[in-house]
């Protein structure tokens, strides 16, 4: 061990008066930080390939002004689906548009109509059925790739209710399908807002704030809008007349690492261990004009306009005429880890005895401190003390800091 015990007692003071570091658990803290590292890459379901149409955010702030969508991860628990979606959304209403298929096609919509003879339906948010005036259809009359038909849809939209340009602010839609065919039949709800930057805005981790929400559906969600890396933007080159398109994406979508985090209660969906969810995720603007970034993309395409235009003017209503599939399925898996991790705040991934009793007591804090300064590799080394999931694998003070702030918690 590096450090004497005596030393490591004076950490141990130290860490009290330090702030706990965020939960680092075996599901996502939902904050929108950290998504690839806190879901892993065995969770990744689709990646991004092209360039975004929708404008590249380089501010590095919550206010920014590009839309991207680079990867979808997800996992689960007992409880929920958890979503990490790295990119950004604009604060100009843009919006992203998660579409969900929960039994393989058997039922739900495989064409979308959000009108009812060219009248938007009722109550639906803008971004939904779009604008027929400027030539903005939405989502009316898309048909999905054969073998999905869409159960459920949510969407966030970005903007600012309370006037603020330091803070970008999300209303979330649940919007429960009609399931037939030329439906129009939709119902949304409200679930209530995400406070990008801040986590906790509503007074606990992941809870969405209640401005305008019509319905308390246990979705949770957090939003990081600063990230500045992954695809970069599309400018048209002024000298080639058939540069229409947004190219393959320049840079690493992985790069990405802050975006959107959310937990979707497995009831809602209606799904349970070893039902199949397959999604399709677009970005979408204020008035329905559809972007190019789509996950999962194209397949074998060099290039991918916003579906608005389609090159040419040329309007994209089928994703048939797409390759490959533009939606990916995922399992629910059997559930591990504590029954209840993140029960009245209880986080338990201080856990790390190897007891598996989902409780944090002395046990644990003795593990941490028997790894104390190490890094992998070294003898003594404890992987499971890494409670901060901060990039550095070694055991330190933050992380000591963690433990102490879970200790005691019980999440049984």
């Amino acid at each position: 061990m590096r450090l004497h015990l005596a030393r490591g007692y004076a950490c141990l003071i130290c860490a009290l008066l330090l702030p706990v570091a965020a939960w680092a658990g075996a599901y996502p803290f939902i904050d929108g930080k950290n998504i690839p590292g806190e879901f892993g890459p065995a969770a990744l379901l689709a990646e991004q390939r092209f360039e975004t149409g929708f404008g590249d955010d380089t501010s590095g702030d919550q206010w920014g002004w590009g839309s991207e969508l680079n990867r979808l991860y997800v996992t689960n628990d007992a409880t929920y689906l958890y979503l990490g979606l790295t990119g950004n959304l604009e604060n100009n209403g843009n919006s992203i548009v998660i579409f969900f298929d929960v039994d393989e096609g058997a039922t739900g919509a495989n064409t979308l109509y959000t009108k009812d003879f060219g009248v938007p339906v009722q109550d639906q948010p803008r971004f939904f059925f779009g604008d027929s005036d400027a030539g903005h259809p939405g989502f009316d009359n898309i048909q999905f790739d054969a073998g999905f038909a869409a159960n459920y849809a949510m969407g966030w939209s970005g903007g600012s209710p309370l006037g603020s340009q330091t803070r970008s602010y999300y209303l979330v839609n649940w919007i429960t399908l009609d399931p037939n065919d030329f439906g129009v039949d939709h119902t949304n709800q409200v679930a209530g807002m995400i406070t990008a930057g801040d986590f906790d805005a509503a007074g606990s981790p992941g809870e969405l704030g209640d401005f305008l929400a019509t319905a308390t559906l246990g979705i949770l969600g957090g939003a990081d809008n600063s990230g500045v890396d992954g695809v970069e933007g599309w400018n048209q080159d002024p000298n080639d007349p058939n540069d229409l398109c947004p190219k393959l994406a320049v840079n690493d979508p992985n790069s990405a690492l802050t975006g959107f985090e959310l937990a979707i209660p497995l009831s809602l969906l209606g799904v349970g261990e070893g039902d199949s969810v397959c999604l399709f995720t677009i970005v979408s603007s204020s008035d329905g004009w559809l972007s190019n970034q789509l996950l999962p993309p194209g397949a074998t395409e060099t290039d991918f306009c916003n579906i608005g235009n389609g090159g040419g003017g040329v309007t994209l209503r089928d994703f048939n005429a797409v390759s490959g599939n533009q939606y990916a399925c995922y399992t629910i898996a059997p559930p591990t880890g504590c029954p209840n991790p993140g029960a009245a705040g209880e986080y338990c991934s201080g856990d790390i005895d190897g007891s598996g009793d989902c409780t944090v007591g002395l046990s644990d804090l003795a593990a941490l401190l028997g790894g104390y300064g190490h890094c992998p590799g070294e003898p003594g080394y404890v992987p499971a003390a890494d409670l901060t999931n901060d990039g550095d694998p070694c055991i330190k003070l933050s992380d000591l800091a963690a433990l102490l702030g879970q200790y005691g918690n019980n999440c049984n």
